[in-house]
């Protein structure tokens, strides 16, 4: 055990390993610095597993070594550093012994006492990089992915990533700092250590430090609205071919939600709409009282939203979504395909699960919900995919009287034909909770996103010309049915579903988008189902704008044709490419997990036509399904489905359900 004495003037502390310890402004620091140009939350000593490291965490003002600005120092002896600009406060760290070996031994001893890791574009000696002077050579090398690319690092350098472009890894998201955190070689491995302030998340845990054992994701700035990153050790063959085999069951899981079909006519075109609610996507990460919008105003509309978990008869989670408290007596408003996914109108209609669980917010953020009460549907719209829950017994299901209900203030509902474009919203729900377990079913803790109305749309079978709020904010796969409120609190709209576009060919007219366009129903439209759920609900309910809601096509594939079109790394295909089962395509440079497209020439298919897409592997197994319905018209369309293929896998099959016809895709990956 090592230990560490720091001196600031007059002050000494002193420190044993293994701990975090904090320096800054703040009051609750470890070392409490005074000097104005040091930040609140300025640098940490951390203890690594081979002695002490200070770490910058993205201070404004700097921490230098010998007039050089650092992030990070290794200390192999007395070391002094200042923290803040000219001004700044200096600090003496000394480690109480030698630290352990971290390396091998060189041939001839480096002159320099510290390895250092300096910020771009500073001036002074740089630590072990890609291109430097190698670190620890023992050890898997490294693979990053981050926004659609891939890079390949060697055993034991320091791998930078951040918004800025010197970085070995650039990440080019708002929510990530401009050197957000590294990945470094050490003896036993490699390690994440989070230089941000906004945070490193894996799953609901922030990250400061870990040792990555296993291919991680990690979300930079936000748990779930962050930026993705996936860090992969290349371990030998046989080793994660183990690996792979103990985490097939979860991975197989997982896949159901991962397959985001995104049908993109070719040469550019919208894709089909993705109804949220079963899967595992999306984030957030919004204000906690912002211009407009009080914090009074946004604690009521959090703690009145809920957590909804559809099970089976055995009690098994199915899928979840979100509601939100719309009286005292337990009305819950929420989408139909979360509630009531039976409903009439509904596109497909599925079968509604046999119970449905309300899980509460905590009034402490980090905290997820839990279920408390169980509900019923007593009224919804298919066609609006609209439907009103009540609350009928506790998490139990003891039914349970109306005035031992212990519900918080319900959200006052708004006037959605008051928005204008450029309006902002507020969306609150649960996304990124379909796959995620504990003991008590499925949890997590609410989100919040920010974004504006950027236009209104219309809607076949609905009047008006707001059948659909369509809005910039980041929404996804969980938020179903969760409120949009506007910036006196007020519920203004329902999230619904989120449409996807894509740039195919050279036309660009697609455009490109990483979150979508989210679809948020407008309250105005929930008016009718809401007062006859107050007056005790109506299950035989039908949407009255049904009749108006184009029949799909009857024997489909009599009047149209689809075939196998091969496979794309990138979405770009003419169709021109074959292949078959006793010919399969294969697709060379591929690097699993990974996102892939496998393309379909249709045509003459007619629109809302109900397909389903499949996803096996070579042995015949299925590993996910999605089901939608076709919107991009009858004439010739090279479609491309973006599949997430898991690792692991020699080749897949892509399979396109439409009516009693199966079109097999098969790839191979050489």
């Amino acid at each position: 055990m090592s230990t560490l004495h720091v001196s600031a003037g007059d002050r000494t502390w002193s420190f044993e390993e293994p701990r975090v310890v904090t320096i800054g402004r703040d009051a609750g620091s470890d070392i409490l610095l005074t000097a104005p140009s040091a930040s609140r939350r300025h640098a940490e000593l951390r203890s690594d597993g081979s002695g002490w490291v200070l770490v910058d965490v993205g201070s404004s003002g700097g921490t230098f070594l010998q007039g050089n600005r650092v992030t990070e120092v290794r200390l192999n002896g007395p070391t002094t550093v200042r923290c803040g600009g000219v001004n700044g406060e200096e600090l003496t760290l000394t480690p109480a012994v030698a630290p352990r070996p971290v390396a091998p031994a060189p041939a001839v001893p480096p002159p320099a006492a510290l390895e250092q890791t300096m910020l771009p574009g500073a001036v002074g000696p740089v630590g072990p990089g890609p291109g430097g002077a190698p670190g620890f050579g023992g050890g898997p090398g490294l693979l990053v992915r981050a926004g659609g690319t891939s890079r390949r690092f060697p055993p034991g350098v320091v791998v930078r990533i951040g918004r800025d472009p010197g970085n070995e890894v650039v990440v080019d998201d708002p929510s990530v700092s401009r050197l957000h955190g590294v990945v470094e070689g050490r003896p036993d491995g490699w390690w994440y250590v989070d230089r941000s302030s906004a945070g490193t998340f894996l799953e609901e845990d922030r990250v400061v430090q870990r040792r990555l054992e296993d291919p991680t994701t990690l979300m930079l700035g936000h748990p779930t609205a962050g930026a993705e990153v996936e860090v992969v050790p290349i371990v030998a063959a046989g080793a994660a071919q183990k690996s792979i085999a103990k985490k097939k069951r979860r991975r197989t899981a997982t896949l159901v939600g991962g397959i985001v079909a995104a049908l993109v006519l070719a040469g550019g075109g919208v894709t089909a709409a993705i109804v949220l609610g079963d899967d595992d996507s999306g984030g957030g990460g919004g204000p906690s009282g912002t211009a407009g919008l009080s914090t009074q105003e946004l604690d009521r509309a959090k703690l009145a939203s809920v957590l909804i978990i559809a099970v089976d008869d055995s009690g098994e989670p199915l899928y979840t979504g979100s509601g939100t408290i719309i009286s005292e007596d337990g009305l819950i408003l929420t989408n139909a395909h979360v509630g009531k996914p039976s409903a009439p109108g509904q596109l497909p209609p599925a079968e509604d699960p046999a119970g449905l669980l309300v899980a509460l917010t905590s009034a402490e953020d980090d905290k997820p919900a839990a279920p408390s009460y169980t509900a019923e549907a007593i009224i919804a719209d298919g066609v609006l995919d609209l439907a009103v829950l009540r609350i009928a017994a506790d998490a139990d299901g003891k039914e349970i009287d109306e005035k031992d209900l212990d519900l918080p203030t319900p959200v006052p509902l708004g006037d959605s034909d008051d928005l204008r474009t450029g309006d902002e919203l507020t969306a609150l729900g649960f996304p990124a909770v379909a796959h995620v377990a504990s003991g008590d079913g499925l949890d997590r803790a609410l989100t919040v996103t920010r974004g504006v109305v950027s236009t209104f749309l219309t809607e076949t079978a609905v009047p008006g010309n707001r059948a659909w709020i369509d809005s910039d904010i980041r929404i996804g796969s969980g938020n179903s049915g969760g409120a949009s409120i506007n910036d006196d609190g007020e519920l203004v709209g329902v999230n619904s579903a989120v449409v996807t576009e894509s740039t195919i060919g050279d036309s660009g007219e697609g455009g490109a988008f990483t979150g979508g366009s989210a679809r948020i129903r407008p309250v105005n439209l929930t008016g009718d189902i809401i007062d006859i759920a107050k007056d005790g609900g109506d299950p035989d309910y039908v949407s009255p704008y049904l009749d108006d809601v184009p029949e799909p096509p009857t024997d489909p594939m009599g009047q149209a044709t689809a075939s196998p079109a091969g496979w794309s790394s990138d979405g770009n295909s003419d169709c021109s490419t074959t292949s078959t089962m006793d010919d399969p395509q294969v697709l060379s440079g591929v690097v699993l997990p990974a996102t892939l497209y496998a393309h379909f020439a249709v045509t003459g298919l007619p629109d809302g036509t109900p397909f389903t897409i499949e996803l096996y592997n070579p042995d015949g197994e299925l590993l996910g399904s999605l089901d939608g319905a076709w919107d991009l018209g009858s004439d010739d369309v090279c479609a491309a489905v973006s599949l997430d293929v898991p690792e692991g896998l020699a080749g897949a099959i892509a399979v396109l359900v439409i009516d009693d016809s199966s079109i097999r895709n098969p790839v191979l990956f050489g």
